[in-house]
């Protein structure tokens, strides 16, 4: 949607940088469809439909689960280099995943957390003065009525910075 007088919106050009950087650089976000839905303070959402990202149970296959928070911690570290001007290239180094619970939303979106201050602090700090810093993030796929996460991930991401 455009503000008034047909300026750009610009949190939605924004969200479509991110889409278009994804599905270019990690083409399997395409194949799941996976869409930036929201960039806030509070966290990076992304979510993909659940058709073509399905098991046989009719669910969201854990495969797709992973990848979709994979690619939102991914995401979020690109996001949080911008903001302090960095580049560098991102990999992740390693992950954990709990399924609590099977995913039957029609739009499966998963919101990865910002991270903890001192972990960012420690981030802006290593990075430019050792060439390389970890963050460590979380990424939670919604649940049930009680708050309770269907899906909790923990992923450990790596940039080596660009001279």
């Amino acid at each position: 949607m455009d503000s008034p007088r047909g300026a750009a919106d610009p949190a939605a050009e924004r969200r479509r940088a991110l889409e278009t950087l994804l599905r270019t650089e990690i083409p399997l976000s395409a194949q799941m469809d996976v869409a930036v839905d929201s960039i806030t303070d509070a966290g990076l959402w992304l979510s993909m439909p659940l058709a073509p990202n399905r098991n046989p149970h009719q669910t969201a296959f854990a495969g797709s689960l992973n990848a979709l928070c994979t690619l939102a911690g991914w995401a979020m570290t690109h996001l949080l280099l911008e903001q302090v001007g960095e580049a560098g290239s991102i990999v992740i180094r390693r992950s954990s995943i709990k399924y609590h619970l099977p995913v039957e939303s029609p739009r499966v979106a998963a919101c990865c957390l910002p991270p903890r201050e001192a972990d960012w602090d420690h981030f802006v700090e290593m990075l430019p003065e050792k060439g390389q810093a970890k963050l460590d993030l979380v990424v939670e796929i919604a649940g049930d009525a009680d708050d309770r996460p269907a899906v909790l991930f923990a992923g450990n991401y790596v940039v080596t910075g660009k001279k």
